[in-house]
């Protein structure tokens, strides 16, 4: 068995325009919340985004469900699944304790990071592109535009904010090492924000 190296991985191009025409687009997305009907309670909104990373989803959901014990008072809505700049990012509102918050947050920042180097269309590896100033995580087959300079994003800097006391505050400020797959928290004054 030889080994293909720099090679495009093989795949299906599909065209995003006739991607949103095909019957049943929203049928996985409608999946997914009733699925994990304990973390949509009162879903606004189906994931906005492609089903490559539909299991990235699906993983995440788990992770937050498992975290959430009612006893402690954890309750929690996903209010809004999205992807923004290439990258996945889960919005949610809710009382959780601090173990559950940790974890929570551990899975979100989890998909977000694995979600920059998977194609949205179809799943498999995938880099950011850029064309017209949109921004695309694909595969070598769905990437539309120019490979973009991974210089040109924080690097895998994920900051969290929300609201104490009526005051808007960062809540975490951590950087992921992907040789060790870890995060760690850095101080936020460290970031020009």
């Amino acid at each position: 068995m030889t080994e293909e190296i720099g090679l495009p991985i093989p795949c299906s191009v599909v065209d995003p325009v006739e991607e949103a025409s095909q019957q049943g687009r929203d049928e996985w997305r409608a999946g997914i919340v009733s699925a994990h009907s304990r973390i949509f309670p009162a879903p606004k909104s189906l994931p906005e985004c492609r089903e490559g990373w539909r299991y990235l989803i699906e993983g995440a959901c788990r992770q937050i469900e498992d975290a959430l014990r009612p006893e402690e008072g954890d309750t929690i809505n996903v209010v809004k699944i999205i992807e923004r700049g290439g990258v996945l990012h889960i919005f949610w509102e809710g009382t959780l304790s601090s173990r559950a918050r940790a974890e929570v947050e551990r899975a979100i920042e989890r998909a977000n990071i694995q979600s920059a180097y998977t194609c949205e269309i179809c799943g498999d590896d995938g880099r950011l592109y850029t064309s017209n100033g949109w921004r695309l995580t694909a595969c070598t087959g769905h990437g539309r535009g120019k490979p973009a300079s991974w210089k040109r994003r924080i690097e895998f800097v994920r900051i969290v904010r929300g609201t104490i006391d009526g005051q808007d505050r960062i809540l975490s400020c951590r950087q992921y090492d992907a040789e060790c797959d870890v995060f760690f928290d850095i101080p936020p004054e460290s970031l020009e924000v």
